[in-house]
């Protein structure tokens, strides 16, 4: 026995925490961090849960909100939101131009905007954040926006007119379906 205790050097032992100032009170040392993100924190900013102590932020974090999307996840919502844009999209302009526009045709039309959300969110796999409602509304603007632009195109005459559905009244209430449509699909992967 040399007589040197481990602890009589000075240095930190291995395995034993040491003192570390609080990260919302940097004049508090403590020795206990948050079991989630590591955050030293002193006992006014511990919080207890049922899986060790925590800092107010990762305990108020409810789960999915942590989850991220994975990159191969998304590309697939992206897909299949503009895949069932465009299907539903044509669909809508086919029906439209041939039976003409009555009232009930504007559910019809918000419709797709419900369509177009749950598709991206299956194909995200249920994930619902930032992402993913950006998505579906993008995708169900593109229902609107594709079919008269590929009509326009297709003609060979494009006219500012058609891209924009015209100026008419019709084009007016086109636009506010679109916009309502686009929202449900938001809020459908919010």
């Amino acid at each position: 026995m040399n007589g040197d205790a481990p602890w009589a050097s000075g240095e930190p032992l291995p395995g034993v925490a040491e003192e570390r100032p609080c990260a919302n009170h940097p004049k508090r040392l403590t020795m206990v961090t948050c079991s989630a993100c590591g955050k030293p924190l002193c006992p006014d900013c511990m919080v207890f849960s049922a899986v060790g102590v925590k800092c107010r932020e990762c305990a108020r974090m409810p789960r999915s909100t942590r989850i991220t999307l994975r990159h191969g996840l998304l590309l697939r919502a992206v897909g299949a939101g503009l895949g069932t844009g465009t299907a539903v999209g044509f669909a809508y302009y086919y029906i439209l131009g041939s039976i003409g526009f009555f009232f009930l045709f504007i559910f019809v039309a918000i419709g797709i905007g419900y369509l177009v959300g749950e598709a991206v969110s299956r194909a995200s796999g249920r994930y619902h954040g930032l992402q993913t409602a950006v998505v579906a509304a993008g995708s169900t603007v593109w229902a609107f926006v594709a079919p008269p632009v590929v009509a326009a195109f297709a003609s060979f005459g494009v006219g500012w007119d058609a891209v924009v559905f015209s100026l008419s009244g019709r084009g007016a209430v086109n636009w506010v379906v679109m916009a309502f449509s686009a929202y449900l699909a938001w809020r459908r992967n919010r």
